[in-house]
């Protein structure tokens, strides 16, 4: 079941994180400056987690059992990223850009999505919000297995005593690899589809406000890349939980109209692994002959153009046969 409400805060996210990365983040690398600038495009990622967070327990309703689910998830994922993996992986060694900082070990291990838990570098610098996902799945699919999938506020308190352990004594562990800050912010997404299925109490909000302090206070401490340390970070983090709850009580049945950024949202996984290091070598190739701003949005719309062929052409054709071979051998 799509909700064409989240699709477009999916799109929306995607477009953020792309235009952030095309102005901000490549003016940082290249050490340059430029007219277009979008500093705060980084708030996508936090939609999408929030985001992930709901939508995960639609996948949960539907899954008969903890492997079910990681089948589900694993079809959902892999295919897609391996394809978006190669294609990156092929013009970055035609290009020569990249690659050289890369070791066969890196590679390799950037097919298993778990690279960064290796304290591996990632093909491309996207990845990095993989590694959370799949903590997030794996946590799922432990409560799935254990019969406490629906003991929300159990885990969640659980989670949130961690994390203030972590603020008072930071263990790298909990940290850099469980990812703790990511995980109170998935927590925020599934209390908002307890919200929206009516399953809440009035705890669920509690928790909403107790992630967002703790969860937000890890994240923004857990960055290093970006200027996130004033109050105006910490208040657009709280306008995207608001514009969560005001999809979730209806508010928002208006935004089935937005096709384009609905486009979006259906292309926004393959446009978010395909983006970074493939439109940073198109920028960088094209700048000097079409100027910077014709090379960005050059860049865009080859990304666009490649994630929607991909998502609309090839995951079709290539996932029924990964779910056959699936759940083939369960027989």
């Amino acid at each position: 079941m799509r909700i064409k409400e989240l699709d477009v805060f999916r799109g929306f996210a995607a477009l953020a994180v792309v235009l952030y990365h095309y102005t901000t983040m490549y003016n940082k690398m290249c050490n340059v400056s430029s007219s277009w600038e979008l500093p705060y495009g980084w708030l996508g990622v936090p939609v999408f987690f929030i985001l992930s967070g709901f939508v995960i327990y639609l996948t949960v309703d539907k899954s008969k059992s903890a492997i079910d689910f990681l089948k589900k998830r694993f079809i959902r994922l892999y295919p897609t990223y391996w394809l978006c993996l190669l294609i990156t992986l092929c013009i970055e060694y035609f290009s020569g850009m990249f690659l050289a900082d890369l070791t066969w070990k890196d590679i390799l291990m950037n097919f298993t999505m778990f690279q960064q838990f290796f304290n591996l570098r990632h093909v491309d610098g996207a990845y990095w919000s993989l590694l959370p996902e799949l903590l997030f799945y794996g946590l799922m699919a432990f409560l799935m297995k254990i019969k406490k999938v629906r003991s929300y506020y159990l885990y969640n308190a659980i989670l949130l005593i961690i994390g203030i352990i972590h603020l008072v004594f930071p263990l790298p562990i909990i940290g850099k690899i469980l990812s703790i800050h990511y995980i109170l912010l998935f927590m925020i997404g599934i209390a908002f589809y307890r919200i929206y299925n009516k399953m809440n109490t009035k705890w669920d909000y509690v928790f909403i406000i107790f992630n967002y302090i703790v969860g937000t206070k890890l994240y923004f401490n857990a960055q290093e890349h970006h200027s996130i340390s004033n109050v105006f970070s910490y208040f657009s983090l709280a306008l995207i939980i608001c514009l969560y709850y005001l999809f979730v009580k209806g508010c928002f049945s208006f935004l089935a109209k937005f096709r384009v950024l609905i486009f979006f949202g259906n292309i926004s996984y393959a446009l978010y692994l395909i983006h970074q290091n493939i439109g940073y070598i198109i920028i960088n190739n094209l700048e000097d002959f079409t100027g910077r701003n014709m090379a960005m949005f050059i860049a865009l719309g080859i990304s666009v153009i490649l994630a929607s062929l991909i998502t609309f052409q090839v995951e079709p054709r290539i996932k029924p046969i990964v779910k056959k071979l699936l759940y083939n051998n369960n027989n």
